[in-house]
């Protein structure tokens, strides 16, 4: 496994009008992810589809695309930029069903971030309440219950970042890995640099660092 790699904060697709300032994965990096960890003809799921770029990057590459989105617009959106749109769910992921998809053989995905000082849901789309702990406990539920959706030897990436916000630290990325290793076994993470600037302004990658990183699960135990 590489543990460090490189690319430019570039999106080949621009987002709707009043979306445009969205953060998300650039297609080269879920490209290279899913190139490397998954087969032509796999299923490959994103439990957080936000903006549709796992799905749409999967079926480029032949992989058969499979989304859950919470956000009623995001999920109608998706639906409009892929040829399987019927594998498209709106819908709570805390809720997830393993009626709702066929065993999955490959998962990468992107958790709605929290700093420690926000009150907001995130998996919520920033509405309604919760703590940092509490949604620290959600993700961990999100993650237990994507299990039930995969196949026995399936390899599940998660990117992420920490974050800097108003002089405080909120190690999230390192949090996120612990919660996951819960339900999965982690085989380490890779560090993603980045190499031109986001929104145009002094941070590289739009929350304080200028990397993020990927963590690598498999459902199996060794």
């Amino acid at each position: 496994m590489k543990t460090f790699r490189s690319f430019e904060y570039t999106h080949e697709k621009e987002l709707p009008t009043g979306h445009t300032n969205e953060i998300r994965a650039p297609e080269a990096l879920v490209e290279e992810f899913l190139t490397e960890y998954s087969s032509p003809g796999d299923r490959v799921l994103d439990i957080f589809a936000g903006y549709g770029t796992t799905l749409t990057v999967a079926e480029q590459l032949d992989r058969i695309p499979y989304g859950l989105e919470y956000e009623p617009e995001r999920a109608s959106y998706i639906k409009e930029q892929i040829q399987h749109s019927d594998n498209v769910r709106q819908g709570d992921v805390l809720e997830l069903d393993p009626s709702w998809f066929p065993a999955c053989d490959c998962c990468y995905t992107s958790p709605p971030f929290m700093v420690q000082s926000d009150h907001r849901n995130p998996l919520q789309n920033y509405s309604g309440e919760s703590t940092y702990k509490e949604y620290l406990d959600d993700l961990e539920t999100a993650f237990t219950r994507l299990e039930s959706v995969l196949t026995s030897n399936a390899t599940v990436i998660v990117d992420v970042t920490n974050m800097k916000f108003e002089g405080r630290v909120t190690p999230l990325a390192w949090d996120v890995a612990k919660r996951v290793s819960n339900v999965f076994h982690f085989e380490g993470e890779t560090v993603i640099t980045w190499k031109s600037t986001a929104n145009d302004g002094e941070e590289s990658f739009g929350y304080g660092y200028d990397h993020s990183y990927c963590h690598i699960f498999t459902t199996g135990d060794e």
